[in-house]
């Protein structure tokens, strides 16, 4: 692989559980704490371009603290996230062509790198209530540090050996950061919440 600058960017989309809340579920002040698992796709963006395509695929779980504020409400929510994310890329390392109606068609084969992933955002969530105060619908937004852990690659075809991928500076940087929105759901349900929400990281 050449040495190029990239980030990386995805979709997530994820279903909530919340297994502890120190107050009400109602719309007064509270603390919550989430689990959180899902799955997603990732790709990234070299410079100097080059061909890609979406990662399926890409499992994600943690947990989620929140603090949701009786007043102001249109304040919204205040939290952090602590998550393991799978990210990744499918890279176009050669390909063959042909000519069809005076037009090249390019046919990719692709190398893919899938990159261990501790994210860190910082959450705002402003939200609303509805049902009598039993669903609370929301968006989100973030910035996020991150680590990256451990990576792998393969080769399509088995053309080349697959294997782990060896981290060197300074080449590669295992710390980054990016943004993230999101938007989503949660039920109330007494003690306890079940919810589902998607949102999108931008990430260096």
């Amino acid at each position: 692989m050449k040495d190029k600058r990239y980030y990386t960017h995805g979709l997530v989309v994820a279903l909530m559980v919340v297994v502890g809340i120190l107050t009400s579920t109602t719309a007064h002040a509270q603390h919550t704490l989430t689990l959180t698992g899902g799955t997603g796709v990732s790709t990234s963006r070299f410079y100097p371009a080059e061909k890609t395509k979406w990662l399926w695929g890409a499992e994600t779980f943690g947990i989620s603290w929140r603090y949701y504020s009786e007043k102001p409400r249109f304040v919204g929510a205040m939290g952090i996230d602590l998550e393991y994310m799978e990210r990744g890329f499918h890279l176009g390392y050669t390909y063959t062509s042909e000519i069809v109606d005076d037009k090249e068609i390019r046919h990719y084969q692709y190398y893919t790198r899938r990159i261990n992933t501790v994210m860190l955002p910082l959450v705002w969530q402003p939200h609303i209530y509805a049902a009598k105060n039993r669903l609370r619908i929301f968006i989100e937004a973030a910035f996020v540090l991150s680590y990256n852990v451990s990576s792998s690659y393969e080769y399509e075809n088995d053309r080349y050996p697959a294997g782990k991928y060896e981290w060197k500076i300074p080449r590669d940087n295992r710390f980054g950061y990016g943004l993230s929105a999101g938007a989503g759901f949660a039920v109330l349900l007494g003690q306890v919440e079940v919810g589902f929400k998607a949102k999108y990281n931008f990430g260096y």
